[in-house]
């Protein structure tokens, strides 16, 4: 996907230039929006929404090719109760509600910054909380091989939940609805030395797992 770099970054260049121009258009409207009826006003209102979720996707386009150019730093053994912290720090910072516990034995092998990787795996638990509509649940904990497993899951109650019968898929991180900083999120965590997994119960999907080598 390196490769493929350049060619992102030209498109959100070139994109860039008509989002400032629309921007531009809509904040001239803007200072006389008392003279505009209420349903004026109101689709001027969804203009000005798309207009900024456009930038935020070029924004996300310039995360994206950094990530793919990004070489990776040594490695670092991250204590799980840190990575929580961080987790935490991060989701509130964004407004994601989260509910955070570790049950892990070791320390993540990680070959990425603290602040990439929790960035990461809170956009994870973005996305998870988005195509559910549910508020999310993540855990880390030591699972079999010396792997250190972080669950993101759709918070709930419901028995069916049970992850005893539980499959796991490849993540599809290019799935429609999930946006692109689900992409950058996947490819700073690869380059993390992690992967992640679909997690599916009965037939549904439950929420992902990313795994990591421990470090001992």
């Amino acid at each position: 996907m390196r490769d493929a770099a350049p060619l992102v970054s030209l498109l959100g260049h070139e994109l860039r230039a008509p989002a400032g121009v629309i921007g531009g258009y809509l904040t001239l409207i803007e200072r006389a929006l008392e003279r505009l009826t209420p349903e004026q006003q109101q689709a001027v209102a969804g203009a000005r929404r798309a207009q900024h979720r456009l930038v935020e996707i070029l924004d996300d386009a310039s995360r994206l090719t950094a990530a793919w150019r990004a070489d990776a730093p040594a490695p670092l053994a991250l204590a799980p109760d840190r990575l929580i912290a961080d987790v935490g720090a991060t989701a509130a910072a964004q407004g994601l509600p989260i509910t955070t516990s570790s049950n892990a034995l070791v320390p993540l092998r990680v070959t990425a910054s603290r602040a990439a990787v929790a960035e990461a795996l809170v956009s994870v638990a973005a996305a998870v909380a988005r195509e559910h509509g549910a508020d999310v649940t993540f855990t880390v904990s030591s699972v079999p091989n010396g792997l250190v497993a972080c669950h993101v899951r759709v918070a709930s109650s419901d028995a069916e939940l049970a992850e005893v019968d539980a499959l796991h898929e490849p993540f599809n991180v290019l799935r429609p609805g999930l946006g692109l900083r689900l992409v950058v999120a996947a490819t700073v965590l690869g380059h993390a030395g992690a992967h992640l997994d679909e997690v599916l119960v009965q037939g549904r999907r439950v929420g992902v797992d990313v795994v990591f080598p421990g470090s001992v």
